[in-house]
């Protein structure tokens, strides 16, 4: 059968809902940084709860906190993960500890220890698709902790692709390339759909591909996605629609 279109879906904020894994990953770090006051997890899921409003997030911090934290340090942060990660270096934590931090929230993940959900009827949305279409999960999560959660989604049988380690935003055009050369599909037959413009998007919109994005997070001034919305759900009829067209 011949391919008609593609689609990218991101994981974590697109597919995955929830905070708990980003929670997870601050809370590892606070422990890699022996941190008796849980600062990081504090200010991030502050953050995340105001929807990356640093002055909410940063609410009662001062520089009385034995890890005080500047506003500058979070501003512009394009997620959970990045304001995390931009706390941890703060205090002096070294790569290699922040990436433990990363691998041990994964494992959390992996063995159940963390929930989420997927959007409301997202399987019966991708099941949708016309069987020409390719679907494809792109996620810079490591295959461990990825894989068990898709299960736990109900979605192990709803992808034709699973893309594990895939470096975004740096290594999204590869990616898209090798899937539309592989399936003989030009660049304006690629939609991709996430949760962060610099990450998921920007990259194949430079190709000419389609974009749809779930802006719950501040998002750059210029940012130009196709389509756009906090909630995937009501995007469900534009996407099908576009793959129809």
């Amino acid at each position: 059968m011949t391919t008609s279109c593609v689609l990218l879906f991101d994981f974590d904020g697109t597919v995955s809902i929830g905070d708990e894994p980003v929670i997870a990953y601050a809370r590892h770090l606070d422990e890699e940084a022996g941190s008796e006051t849980g600062l990081i997890t504090r200010i991030v899921s502050r953050f995340l709860q105001s929807d990356g409003r640093v002055a909410q997030a940063l609410d009662g911090v001062t520089d009385a906190d034995p890890l005080f934290l500047g506003e500058h340090v979070i501003d512009g942060s394009i997620d959970g993960y990045a304001a995390a990660q931009r706390l941890a270096t703060l205090v002096g934590m070294p790569p290699e500890r922040i990436d433990a931090a990363y691998t041990a929230s994964r494992a959390d993940l992996a063995d159940g220890l963390i929930s989420t959900h997927a959007p409301e009827g997202f399987g019966s949305f991708l099941a949708a698709f016309p069987a020409s279409a390719h679907r494809v999960l792109v996620s810079n999560s490591p295959a461990n902790g990825l894989m068990e959660q898709i299960d736990k989604l109900g979605l192990a049988r709803s992808f034709d692709e699973v893309v594990t380690d895939a470096n975004k935003p740096a290594g999204l055009p590869a990616i898209a390339q090798r899937i539309l050369g592989e399936h003989g599909v030009a660049a304006d037959r690629l939609l991709s759909v996430g949760d962060i413009w610099v990450n998921d998007l920007a990259p194949v919109a430079a190709l000419g591909a389609a974009t749809a994005l779930i802006d719950r997070m501040p998002v750059p001034a210029d940012a130009h996605p196709t389509v756009r919305s906090p909630h995937i759900e009501d995007l469900y009829p534009w996407l099908l629609e576009w793959a129809t067209s």
